[in-house]
């Protein structure tokens, strides 16, 4: 059974103080890489509705699963509070360390999972890929969930591999937790736990009667995971709007009948995901990653091919299913490319490694100088770059036009009128309200003239600004002047802030 002194015990034949300080050095520089600038990127405005919920949950306990209310899982949300209560002072560094967080526990599953795979310097080559790869570093560095999906996804692969070979029960056990944290993610965490039912390829070596045998041990094992997964998946039946999260699936995955009625109409989603993993990845680790792969396959086949289907079956379902698809949501992908990576790595060695790996971390390195210091020149697919710096949804000057109005507040009273609420640049500005502010924000979709109107009388008692992150055109009999705009590096699109008047 589970035994922390077994694994102390492990640790203490297997690891040095050479290998203590490299895992010392390695947690260091990934929490350089994930720490330095993390609040200086724009806000995205996603991330302003998962941080809103956390500070919603947190003062108030009858709402602790908010997030229900929109289909989404609760994890990040009470993962946030926490964050939240170490750094109330700022909501935007507190929400992106959840991702920091989740990241951390990807790379910890990377490690182990190496380890237990191919040994010590598989798991310091493959961290350090980790560490480096921009595909993970934007999205550990992002308010968002899909960090904690990794997360998930390696650790399911990892010990559903382990229940396989070993069979017992605790490691089933284990692994009902992780799935169950996993469900708690997102929905499609439990693609993983149903990839884990073909962990029985691993017996095809086997005699007939031995395959039968341990695949029916495996499956019971796996069975009563499931069963504890499901359990911290229900959860959310406390909340009275547990039906949403089925109904928020559909709006990203076709249902059954959909398919069956137009089965190839997003069968371009099979050209667009090697594209996003191939250049969120900055494309010079996937010929490595493939030929790493194909190495594996020579040498282990079994388990070259449960590997793979970890990464095939998503691909397809994915590429037929997914109504909608950013890059984002085939991040667990990275982790295969850095398992294909790290094992072609690891059959080389001498000077032609050192400069391949020179050569690979270099080119990374460039990219992530951009990531960490420059957003507005990363390279990214379109549809990235427009969430996340060009477009609406990027919103560049949140931060620095919340710092003055709180300034302007201290003497004044404030009021925001923001067009865009959920989801839109009013959920975004309130995160940056703290408490004995004296600002209020009124959100609007859309935001006309006669809601300017109803909103003049309070000008006696306070300032009032309007806040655009949609809307280009402002016509000029409206009551109000222009204060400033907030431009974004690329692009047409600004922030626009203007002032209510007394006007008619």
């Amino acid at each position: 059974m589970f035994s922390l002194e077994a694994i102390y015990y492990f640790f203490k034949k297997h690891l040095s103080i050479r290998d203590v300080v490299i895992i010392l050095v390695i947690i260091g520089l990934y929490g350089a890489f994930r720490l330095i600038n993390l609040d200086n990127w724009p806000i995205f405005s996603d991330e302003g509705i998962y941080i809103r919920w956390a500070q919603v949950a947190w003062k108030d306990a009858s709402w602790r699963f908010i997030s229900v209310t929109d289909g989404r899982q609760p994890l990040q949300t009470w993962g946030t509070i926490v964050f939240l209560k170490l750094f109330p002072q700022n909501a935007l560094f507190a929400g992106r360390l959840f991702s920091v967080t989740t990241g951390f526990i990807s790379l910890a599953g990377i490690y182990s999972f190496l380890f237990y795979l191919w040994g010590k310097r598989a798991a310091i080559i493959g961290a350090l890929l980790y560490i480096f790869l921009p595909f993970t570093l934007l999205y550990d560095r992002f308010a968002l969930v899909d960090s904690a999906v990794n997360a998930g996804c390696i650790w399911i692969l990892f010990f559903s591999v382990w229940l396989a070979r070993k069979q017992r029960l605790d490691t089933a056990l284990l692994l009902g937790f992780i799935g169950g944290f996993a469900l708690l993610a997102k929905s499609s965490s439990r693609m993983f736990l149903m990839l884990a039912l073909f962990a029985p390829i691993l017996y095809l070596k086997d005699s007939f009667k031995t395959i039968i045998s341990k695949s029916i041990n495996y499956g019971v094992l796996l069975a009563g995971a499931g069963v504890i997964s499901l359990i911290f998946y229900n959860v959310q039946r406390l909340s009275p709007y547990f039906h949403y999260v089925a109904q928020k699936n559909t709006t990203f995955v076709m249902t059954l009948s959909e398919f069956m009625a137009t089965p190839f109409a997003y069968a371009h989603n099979f050209r667009v995901i090697p594209l996003y993993i191939a250049w969120e990845s900055g494309w010079f680790i996937i010929p490595f990653a493939i030929m790493g792969l194909y190495m594996f396959y020579k040498k282990d086949k079994l388990l070259a091919i449960y590997l793979s289907v970890f990464f095939i079956v998503p691909y397809i379902a994915i590429s037929f299913f997914a109504k909608i698809l950013f890059a984002r949501y085939v991040l667990f992908m990275s982790s295969y490319v850095i398992l294909g990576a790290t094992y072609f790595f690891t059959q080389h060695r001498g000077k032609y490694l050192y400069h391949l790996l020179t050569l690979l971390f270099g080119s990374m390195i460039f990219i992530n100088y951009s990531l960490l210091f420059n957003p507005a020149y990363v390279s990214l697919p379109p549809v990235d770059r427009g969430q996340y710096i060009e477009g609406a949804t990027a919103v560049w000057g949140a931060k620095e036009f919340m710092e003055e109005v709180r300034n302007e507040a201290k003497a004044n009273p404030v009021l925001i009128m923001a067009e865009g609420d959920f989801g839109l640049v009013g959920d975004v500005l309130r995160i940056f309200v703290q408490d004995g502010d004296a600002i209020q924000i009124d959100g609007f979709w859309p935001l006309d003239k006669e809601h300017l109107v109803k909103y003049q009388p309070r000008l006696k008692e306070r300032t009032v600004y309007i806040v655009f992150s949609h809307r280009e055109e402002f016509p000029d009999h409206w009551p109000m002047e222009f204060v400033r705009m907030y431009d974004k590096p690329i692009g047409d699109k600004a922030l626009y802030v203007y002032k209510l008047t007394h006007a008619q």
